[in-house]
């Protein structure tokens, strides 16, 4: 390029400072000056756009007079850092409130403008609004948390399908062969009951030690009768047959033929309450095996309480015994087969319970009592007014 041709691009110096505003003016992002005082000296029409404010208002104040004192403490610090360092500062995040109140999202450049002699007299600010780009991450969050949340729902849902299916077809194992071993088992032990029976008839004058011997046996071909009822019982728990039953009947039927021992003290506490949806034949078996652990676990006397209390859509019903209580190693474990808060029981008292209880909509959870002793709450589902 020749001398001719670079006086012929060159702007008139008269036109610079109205040619470079115009220039400015026409930079879709927001800019700004500010001098040695911090005060804003130009700014563009994006700069004027996106505040709210006109620059006649701007020129010669500071961000003092517009924004909050937390706001301006920050845009101070920023500038008195290029300044000292003398470079360029980049600012990837900062919030700004507009006029109207809005608030936006900045990402800042300040760089150092100098004279001739190279001496910093300006700042210049040079901003992109990045407001709708955060909005649209945090829309995008949104949409993946509640993707995220959905595919978890999902995944649970189809856990717990499995294993409802793995609980079902091994119920329907243990069923098979509780079914063979309840019929190959209790012929002979119905002989060994028999047989035993007719000793002490053949022998009515008999030693201590063959009366003895023969209590024994009694006593162990019943408890393995009721090993093998409690096993059967366990797998088959079929479909739930249910209606509107009233509270008061589930506490008659909880206690309903059962073998209540002289040094127990039966306590009942059935305000007025809602009627409950529920299975009484399957509720009656849950109700019965609880009761029959708490009075096991009561051999030296105590007060069984049965109490209930509605709450939301449901009645609370407790069984509350006053008993030696569960070790905290046992009560972790108790709803596993084979686990049992009491010596000799085969541990499936309870979790036929909870079985026979979840099986109707309800839930049963084990709690520490007040006192000593063991509390075992159900939660049933209330009757709905249509179901009447």
């Amino acid at each position: 390029m020749n001398a001719v041709d670079a006086r012929a691009m060159s702007i008139p110096r008269e036109l610079d400072k109205d040619f470079l505003a115009e220039v400015i003016d026409h930079i879709a992002h927001p800019i700004f000056v500010k001098d040695r005082e911090f005060r804003f000296v130009l700014l563009n029409r994006a700069m004027e756009g996106m505040l709210g404010i006109s620059r006649a208002e701007m020129l010669g104040h500071t961000d003092y007079d517009f924004f909050p004192k937390e706001q301006a403490d920050w845009f101070r610090e920023k500038d008195v850092e290029m300044f000292t360092l003398g470079q360029r500062v980049e600012i990837t995040e900062e919030p700004i409130t507009d006029k109207q109140g809005h608030q936006h999202t900045l990402s800042t450049s300040k760089v150092p403008l100098r004279d001739a002699s190279g001496v910093i007299t300006h700042l210049v600010g040079i901003i992109h609004d990045i407001t709708p780009l955060k909005r649209a991450e945090e829309a995008l969050r949104e949409v993946t948390s509640a993707l995220e949340l959905r595919m978890q729902e999902r995944t649970n849902d189809l856990l717990e399908a499995q294993t409802e299916l793995v609980r079902r077809e091994r119920l329907a194992v243990i069923g098979l062969f509780a079914g063979t071993l309840a019929h190959q088992i209790r012929n002979p032990l119905g002989s060994i009951k028999n047989a035993a029976y007719l000793v002490q008839l053949a022998v009515p004058t008999m030693d201590d030690d063959l009366r003895r011997a023969l209590a024994i046996i009694q006593d162990e071909v019943a408890r393995a009768n009721q090993i093998i009822t409690d096993l059967v019982d366990y797998a088959r728990v079929s479909s739930a047959q249910r209606r509107v039953v009233p509270v008061d009947l589930l506490m008659e039927i909880a206690l309903s033929g059962m073998d209540l021992p002289t040094n127990i003290t039966i306590h009942i506490e059935c305000p007025p309450l809602p009627k409950v949806f529920v299975d009484p034949a399957q509720l009656q078996r849950a109700l019965q095996k609880l009761v029959k652990n708490a009075l096991q676990s009561m051999g030296n006397g105590g007060t069984l309480t049965l109490s209930a209390h509605a709450e939301g859509d449901a009645v609370f019903f407790a069984v509350t015994d006053t008993g030696k209580g569960i070790p905290d190693d046992v009560r972790s474990r108790l709803f596993e087969p084979l686990v049992s808060g009491n010596p000799g029981s085969l541990g499936l008292g309870l979790i036929t319970a909870r079985a026979l209880v979840e099986n109707q909509g309800g839930a049963l959870a084990l709690e520490k009592s007040d006192r000593q002793g063991t509390r075992v709450v159900l939660r049933l589902p209330v009757a709905d007014p249509a179901q009447h």
